[in-house]
């Protein structure tokens, strides 16, 4: 089915279809049909100079056409987009599919004439996934793309890590640390300085938010910890959601399609707040490793522990 981006360009193919058959009776309707929308163009006020395109690009390690992909792979697209009449102001990104409620899983704002980016999403076990990429300008004009992921069947689910008893100290207690990485552990501030492309989880307690989980990435207020977090060269991002799953139901999870599943791509936050003894989040490291964290206890307030329960990805 060819694409008409305008009525112009649908007037003139059905006027050479009426000519080559010698239809006069239609070529004459076609003709005032034509008329009467360049006319009704020229009396329109403020018409917008033009739509936005967006387009996939097909760069190495890039999606761009339908393709198949296992279960839990980095799916990553390189989107270019540019401007029609005036700048644009958002780029979103819809999920649907087998078993899946469409989901916006991106929306960027911006004020620019053109970009590209790349994003990465992770695939879910859902056998078809329908994906469409959208651009918009500030006259509210838009482009859109779309493609189909289908699940490669081949693939198995990946291996889980038990991580059990995990304590971290808040900020006024030296040991054990308030800093976790997925990779070495619990350490405390002064190795963290050296580990922070590494550092995924900071342990603090603040302010109404009480005890909290979050990351370099977070934003943590200053004066939380001696020095500015802010300040640190490498801050690495791990999103957090609150789910509802019961104790027996996380200890026995056996592989990595639940962890990947309970985490619905754009809605995480960057701080898990408020944490008490039996709450349960689901989490997204940096670099796209799945989890689910157990609350088990939590003591004190800046100078307290809190010790969880982690399901993980082995990478």
């Amino acid at each position: 089915m060819r694409k008409y981006h305008s009525l112009n360009q649908w007037g003139t193919d059905m006027f050479r279809h009426a000519y080559r058959y010698q239809y006069p009776g239609f070529t004459l309707l076609i003709v005032a049909i034509i008329s009467a929308t360049l006319f009704a163009g020229c009396e329109k006020e403020d018409t917008p100079a033009g739509q936005p395109s967006i387009n996939l690009i097909s760069n190495p390690g890039s999606i761009s056409h339908d393709t198949v992909v296992g279960f839990g792979e980095l799916m990553k697209f390189t989107i270019e987009a540019n401007k029609g009449g005036n700048n644009l102001t958002n780029l979103i990104a819809y999920r649907s599919g087998t078993g899946l409620t469409r989901q916006r899983v991106l929306d960027t704002s911006m004020n620019i004439p053109g970009f590209t980016v790349g994003k990465a999403f992770t695939k879910t076990s859902a056998d078809i996934e329908y994906w469409t990429f959208v651009v918009r300008d500030k006259d509210r004009l838009s482009d859109s793309v779309s493609l189909v992921i289908t699940r490669d069947t081949t693939t198995e689910f990946g291996p889980v890590r038990l991580m059990e008893s995990v304590i971290m100290s808040a900020q006024n207690l030296s040991s054990p640390g308030s800093f976790f990485s997925f990779q070495t552990g619990v350490y405390d501030l002064s190795t963290a300085l050296q580990r922070q492309d590494e550092t995924d989880l900071i342990y603090y307690y603040y302010g109404e938010d009480e005890n909290v989980i979050a990351s370099p990435g977070a934003n943590v207020e200053s004066g939380v910890f001696e020095g500015d977090l802010q300040n640190w060269t490498t801050r690495l991002t791990t999103r957090f959601i609150e789910i509802d799953l019961n104790m027996e139901d996380f200890y026995n999870i056996a592989n990595d399609s639940l962890l990947v599943a309970l985490y619905p791509e754009g809605g995480g936050k960057r701080k898990a707040k408020n944490l008490t003894a039996g709450k349960t989040y689901s989490f997204k490291t940096q670099d796209s490793r799945f989890g689910i964290f157990r609350v088990s206890g939590v003591t004190g307030e800046d100078a307290g522990t809190i010790k969880i329960d982690i399901q993980v990805q082995d990478k």
